[in-house]
């Protein structure tokens, strides 16, 4: 094995990051390097035919791998230059971890839909549609059902239509859901009557480490952020969930499964930079050196040609 020393950059928007702090910690037991990389402190500089990514005057051409843990971006313009950023890392050789193309697959609603029908994966009846007359169709018909933002996490701007005062005003509920989320598009999905509660998986290098049970407090959000209650799961998904990280061709997602009371499963989200908060108060593993470990692995496997 080399005794050239790895170095990991652990990107995340959010400067007191506990998935930075776990991270870090489970890499240097490994005798890995790890920087905390701020997009919002990265500048990107083109000249005399050079192009340089610095963060504080320390050129981030050096590092081997870019963990993506959050890339922020509450608007469309910060979103772009986070993804480009992405790319730039990736164009000068850095392994990053999701790729570009998964993360945005992922961020996508629409577009990871798309990909796990592809892949034969059972998802709810859904529509996309930038037209307020066929979403407003689609919740008289189809009613109770969810609406969602294309482009989101954290279960923010998600709502359940299902009172007959929401069936009444849904052209101003979809008005203001556009202006606040939507941006122009509307995501509805039929809604799935379950047990009360989600199961979210997390799958690392196309294994499943850990999940749990997300109980909702609210009847449709589940994120433990959110308010949602972790608790073991005791229902086999493992293999459901190692097909979904295929499909979005994911290295670090987080998959998030409905149980139907008829007894099939729906998967509702897949998640490119997912936390394991929750998941770490059910399991006794530690996450992060789990992490840590396959990725630091796969990398000096790589190195030595395997």
């Amino acid at each position: 094995m080399s005794g050239k020393t790895l170095r990991f950059g652990l990107l995340s928007s959010d400067p007191f990051s506990r998935r930075v702090s776990e991270l870090e910690t489970a890499l240097q037991k490994l005798g890995v390097e790890a920087i905390h990389i701020l997009p919002w402190k990265v500048k990107r500089t083109v000249g005399d035919g050079k192009y340089e990514i610095i963060q504080e005057n320390r050129n981030l051409i050096d590092l081997d791998v870019v963990i993506v843990l959050d890339i922020g971006a509450s608007d469309i313009g910060s979103y772009l230059s986070r993804m480009d950023l992405l790319s730039a890392l990736a164009t000068i050789g850095l392994d990053l971890i999701n790729s570009v193309d998964a993360i945005r697959i992922m961020r996508n609603k629409a577009e990871t839909i798309r990909n796990l029908v592809h892949h034969g994966i059972p998802v709810p009846k859904t529509l996309i549609t930038e037209s307020i007359e066929d979403a407003a169709t689609f919740v008289e018909k189809n009613s109770p059902c969810v609406l969602k933002p294309l482009l989101g996490f954290g279960g923010s701007g998600v709502r359940l239509i299902k009172k007959e005062f929401d069936i009444r005003n849904i052209y101003d509920i979809l008005k203001f859901h556009s202006q606040q989320y939507g941006k122009g598009a509307f995501l509805l999905q039929e809604y799935i009557e379950s047990p009360g509660y989600d199961i979210r998986a997390l799958v690392v290098d196309g294994e499943v480490i850990a999940d749990m049970q997300r109980v909702s407090t609210d009847g449709i959000v589940t994120n433990i952020h959110a308010g949602g209650t972790a608790r073991p799961n005791d229902l086999e998904i493992e293999g459901l969930a190692k097909k979904v990280a295929g499909a979005v061709d994911g290295r670090l997602v987080g998959v998030d499964i409905i149980p139907a009371k008829k007894g099939k499963c729906f998967v509702l989200e897949a998640n490119a930079t997912p936390g394991w908060t929750g998941l770490q108060s059910v399991t006794e593993i530690s996450i992060a050196e789990r992490i840590a470990e396959s990725f630091v692995r796969k990398d000096r496997n790589k190195g030595e040609g395997f």
